[in-house]
């Protein structure tokens, strides 16, 4: 069991969450002895919809509608007020062999659907205890608690990790949860590799998928080994401008300067990051603006730890990062590690000197070589 803590309405919610096919008749009594308050099971909608567990309000429109069901019960269990017998429903709804016809209508256990996203989709205590279910590795289904102080109000921050001192309980927040799932789809594997002739010159492109099934290339110039200190560019995808060639920004025009950027500086690599609504952004501000810089799409932080990923898988870890005027004037955090950026260089800057001047010894491409 853990207790699983969220910031809600200007406070905190915490509840205490257990995998739904380890429920026993002494971790619901105890859930309902510490925590206080109302035993739940948080379980995926279509999970919900294809036992035919209906929504609790039939007139609901709003998204509580497919979160709050109808209480059940499990046949042939008894009333389902026994703690012996509400574990049995927990277990149930859990267990993907259950039919329709194995619960009553109504019941004494609470079923919640949650988002198929989990966090990602609706960062809640319902979503968060399923995630943790299914990184645990068992079914997707979690049976929770909301954790009530003495006077049967919802417990504070304090009180909260109070309990879980006290009673050795893990305390994970949503926040951990999302961070965590995030940090996973950003991961990368490696797929395959190919030489492709540009106008800039010829590269070599590493194929890349990430946690979310997008397909990523690195395309790789020269051998950034020896004293060389490789130029690195990140490019978001935008179907419209780097294809067609869109005057609505200067995503084409960015691509190809960074490219002879990479190419005359001799060593170097573009990571081109896909993203699946990547042809309908609009850009930052119109091209042209008078700004002095072109219009480019921004590279969320999320995209940017994927590029850093392929880097790492590259065998690349100290870089000099062209960057836009925006990147570069806000600092970048520090979970872009495992790669060190020992420079920024704007991309629209005059190529000179810095493309090419020895920084510090890296160890090349490594698997990629």
């Amino acid at each position: 069991m853990v207790l699983v803590v969220g910031a809600e309405g200007g406070g905190y919610r915490g509840h205490l969450v257990l995998a739904a096919e380890h429920a026993t008749a002494e971790a619901v009594n105890a859930m309902t002895t510490v925590g206080r308050g109302l035993v739940q099971v948080a379980v995926p909608s279509e999970a919900l919809d294809r036992l035919e567990i209906p929504p609790a309000d039939p007139t609901a429109t709003g998204p509580g509608r497919k979160l709050f069901r109808m209480p059940v019960g499990l046949a042939g269990a008894g009333a389902g007020v026994r703690a012996s017998e509400r574990a049995r429903t927990v277990r149930a709804l859990a267990d993907p062999a259950s039919r329709p016809g194995d619960f009553t209508r109504p019941g004494q256990v609470f079923p919640l659907g949650c988002a198929d996203g989990g966090v990602l989709a609706v960062p809640a205590p319902p979503e968060a205890a399923v995630d943790l279910a299914r990184l645990a590795g068992v079914a997707s289904a979690a049976a929770m608690c909301e954790v009530c102080a003495a006077d049967g109000e919802p417990a504070e921050l304090p009180e909260l990790h109070e309990l879980g001192r006290r009673h050795r309980l893990p305390v994970v927040s949503i926040d951990d949860v999302v961070e965590y799932r995030r940090r996973e789809l950003a991961r990368v594997h490696r797929r395959g590799t190919a030489r492709i002739p540009l106008p800039a010159g010829e590269f070599r492109a590493y194929g890349f998928t990430d946690g979310l099934g997008r397909e990523h290339i690195a395309f790789v110039y020269g051998h950034p080994v020896s004293t060389i200190t490789p130029l690195v560019r990140v490019h978001g995808e935008c179907l419209f401008g780097d294809a067609l060639g869109s005057l609505r920004c200067d995503c084409r025009t960015g691509l190809d300067h960074a490219l002879r950027r990479i190419a005359r500086a001799g060593h170097g690599v573009l990571v081109y990051i896909r993203s699946r609504e990547g042809f309908t952004r609009e850009p930052t501000r119109p091209p042209s603006s008078g700004t002095g810089h072109p219009a480019t799409h921004p590279v969320d932080y999320w995209d940017l730890r994927t590029a850093f990923d392929i880097l790492d898988e590259l065998g690349i870890h100290e870089i000099r990062l062209l960057t836009d005027p925006a990147l570069a004037s806000r600092p970048l955090r520090p979970a872009v590690e495992p790669v060190r950026i020992l420079g920024l260089i704007p991309l629209w800057e005059t190529v000179s000197r810095a493309d090419t001047e020895p920084v510090s010894r890296v160890g090349g491409i490594g698997r990629a070589s």
